[in-house]
């Protein structure tokens, strides 16, 4: 019966030993991070209070982490670029040849359904115009002998061609092959 009393006692002794340790530790780490007070003649900013130390179960000792230092970035003065050897940024990454261009410009007029855009402008000849000045309706011709009437706004050709003015004796159509309009003028063969 003793021994166990001696072996609670010693226990308890321990316990307490250790929640002193601990409870001294926390007075000690509340007491450097209080701030002073503040005195009548200096307005100070309230800082938020700092939370207590992590709560130690007495079984386990203390124990302190050690943390990193914190990263010194690079100074940015030494810092410069060399483009060598690496693509440049403003550059596109697809180059379209001209003759991609006109390869995709066939294709589509071979898919077109409208026969007037299935042929460059120039290959259509205008075989009659007939109206007065307010309206006018011009005839055009293809290479296979098969006739179109065409109009002021009428779609003609393989580069979004249309029709702007029909004159007496020719066809104004203003193309865009490129960004900057083009004007191509079909005149009156008579034949």
């Amino acid at each position: 019966m003793n021994k166990i009393k001696f072996t609670i006692a010693g226990i308890f002794a321990v316990v307490f030993t250790i929640a002193i340790v601990a409870f001294a530790a926390e007075v000690k780490n509340a007491s450097s991070t209080v701030p002073a007070a503040p005195t009548a003649t200096s307005k100070r900013i309230q800082q938020p209070p700092v939370p207590p130390a992590a709560h130690v179960t007495p079984a386990v000792a203390p124990m302190q982490i050690q943390q990193p230092p914190p990263a010194v970035p690079a100074s940015i003065d030494n810092y410069s670029y060399n483009p060598s050897g690496k693509p440049d940024p403003f550059k596109p990454f697809i180059v379209i040849a001209d003759v991609a261009v006109k390869q995709q410009v066939i294709k589509k007029a071979e898919a077109s359904m409208f026969p007037l855009q299935r042929a460059e402008t120039e290959k259509y000849r205008v075989v009659g115009i007939a109206g007065d000045k307010d309206h006018r309706v011009a005839i055009a011709e293809d290479a296979a002998k098969k006739f179109y009437p065409l109009f002021i706004g009428t779609h003609i050709g393989l580069y979004n061609g249309k029709v702007i003015e029909i004159m007496a004796d020719r066809v104004i159509v203003e193309e865009y092959e490129t960004k900057k309009a083009k004007r191509v003028i079909l005149k009156l063969r008579k034949n």
